[in-house]
């Protein structure tokens, strides 16, 4: 506890880095919260977004705003529940008896914007294109295992595994395209069955929809929405103040929200969320390589004071990916918690002695983007290092090419999160040592035989007892070998304009998806 509590204090004068930012200024020159009239049309709706989607294509971008694009543009065979349950979404009703073949019945009546009609073809092509020789993407590696798909009839889907997989559930969240589409086409000018239909996509400025009437699931409450690219958390917050924008989700500082709230335009809405924010390290780094590194990084980190001063408890502390509630779930797992001489200890042993004269031990590049927060909690975690005797460098860029990095392993130690995970086969994504990218998202190269096997294992076992037990044994060697360490899990928190309703609708994977409950009173 002593650890915390000083902790604390040194991060809340690291902290002081914000008040020297133009923050507080800038909110006094906007009043504080006595803003302008909004002048956003009452049928419209203003969401910010960090940075312009890479990929309009579901096949394709794995980036948060990509994913925000789909949210609203396209609908999926099944869509995310609670607990890691999922619900239908274009299916009508699924089975399987064996998890090898999977039986799919759409819904009638479905169009996709341009007309069409969505049939189990489309559903096919969407899979298949994906698949084909020569289509790179992220998300094709998961979906080898597939051996045939089947269309008996227009409403019917036949998936035909080449061994159980228990999780196949999971990759059926991929929104459908139309047969045909081209990866261009999907980029340029997308059509799905979504509530919203694709107007126009301004780099760097905004993507603009407009309300799809006949949309699975009901119709959108509003007729256009704007995701309009705000980077800067100083420009949001104006924005937000002065009614250009509308709803701003996860992405204002903590700091802000008690002076947000106070504004007469604008209302804080928080709801359990199940977005992970990790450090990631890369495995094939000489230094961090060695697991005593990674341990004692791990022990010179005060959480508590992260998430007390920087994130001012809109963030709880987790030790595992998996989210609050999540069935998977592995509770009781060790806590993290700060030791500095321990921490100073396994460096020594690992080779890197205190050199005396202040000089440090050694020194880590950390990689993250330009967004405030994001280099805020770099700031903090660079200084607890620095007392383990850890010098590191920040180097942050704009998303796109901080992401490029990430792709490609070209980083030390980066931070990023993983938004909405639903299904604990996300493992085999990030820790399976064959998931390497372009086949999947293991960015630092971890490798653990025992990991393999219990992935592998988990994905071919139907009864969920016997699943969750091989996930317990993954999250425990995860905790012990540390390729990710679990910093907290993010509650979801909207900044919004006070006349908007259907924020209660927002879920726990704080995606785009409620955009289609939000009206005005």
């Amino acid at each position: 506890m002593g650890h915390s509590s000083r902790g604390r204090r040194r991060f809340r004068a690291s902290a002081s880095l914000r008040r020297s930012l133009p923050f507080a200024a800038l909110l006094l020159a906007a009043g504080c919260g006595r803003s302008s009239p909004s002048e956003n049309p009452s049928d419209s709706l203003v969401v910010a977004i960090e940075s312009s989607p890479l990929h309009l294509d579901p096949r394709v971008g794995t980036d948060q705003a990509s994913w925000r694009t789909h949210d609203v543009l396209y609908d999926a065979l099944l869509k995310k529940g609670e607990g890691g349950e999922f619900l239908p979404d274009l299916a009508e009703t699924w089975s399987t008896d064996d998890a090898v073949t999977w039986r799919f019945h759409l819904r009638s009546g479905v169009r996709f914007q341009d007309g069409r009609p969505c049939e189990a073809e489309d559903v096919a092509y969407t899979y298949r294109s994906l698949l084909a020789d020569g289509f790179t993407s992220g998300k094709k590696e998961p979906l080898r295992i597939i051996a045939s798909i089947e269309t008996p009839s227009p409403l019917d889907v036949v998936f035909r595994l080449t061994q159980p997989y228990a999780s196949f559930p999971l990759q059926l969240l991929l929104g459908i395209l139309p047969r045909g589409t081209t990866r261009e086409q999907a980029d340029t000018a997308p059509v799905g069955t979504g509530p919203w239909r694709f107007v126009e996509s301004r780099p760097d400025d905004r993507v603009v929809f407009e309300r799809f009437a006949g949309a699975t699931g009901g119709d959108a409450k509003l007729s256009r929405l704007v995701m309009r690219v705000v980077p800067d958390a100083t420009t949001r917050a104006l924005e937000l103040l002065n009614g250009t924008l509308d709803l701003s989700l996860n992405n204002i500082p903590p700091d802000l929200l008690p002076r947000l709230a106070a504004s007469p335009r604008l209302s804080v809405t928080t709801r359990p969320g199940s977005t992970y924010a990790y450090l990631a390290f890369n495995f094939r780094d000489a230094v961090l390589s060695n697991q005593k590194v990674r341990r004692a990084l791990a022990l010179a980190l005060d959480r508590e004071a992260i998430v007390h001063g920087l994130f001012r408890d809109t963030v709880e502390t987790t030790e595992t990916l998996l989210p609050p509630g999540h069935w998977a779930r592995l509770d009781g797992l060790p806590k993290l918690t700060r030791d500095l001489p321990a921490s100073r200890r396994l460096l020594d042993e690992a080779g890197f002695p205190d050199p005396g004269g202040g000089r440090p031990r050694l020194t880590l590049a950390y990689k993250t983007s330009t967004d405030e927060t994001a280099i805020l909690q770099a700031t903090a975690i660079a200084a607890q290092w620095k007392e383990a005797g850890v010098e590191t460098k920040i180097r942050s860029n704009d998303f796109a090419t901080f992401y490029q990095d990430v792709v490609k392993g070209n980083f030390q130690v980066f931070s990023l999160r993983w938004q909405g995970i639903v299904d604990p086969d996300h493992y085999h994504e990030v820790f399976l040592s064959a998931s390497v990218p372009p086949k999947g998202w293991n960015r630092g190269f971890y490798a653990d035989p025992d990991v393999d096997r219990w992935i592998d294992e988990a994905r071919r076992t139907v009864d969920r007892e016997a699943r969750r037990a091989l996930y317990a044994d993954i999250q425990r060697r995860v905790a012990e070998t540390l390729p990710y360490v679990s910093l907290y899990t993010m509650k979801a928190v909207a900044v919004h304009a006070k006349d908007l309703t259907g924020l209660e609708t927002m879920n726990e994977t704080a995606d785009f998806t409620f955009l289609r409950n939000v009206g005005r009173k």
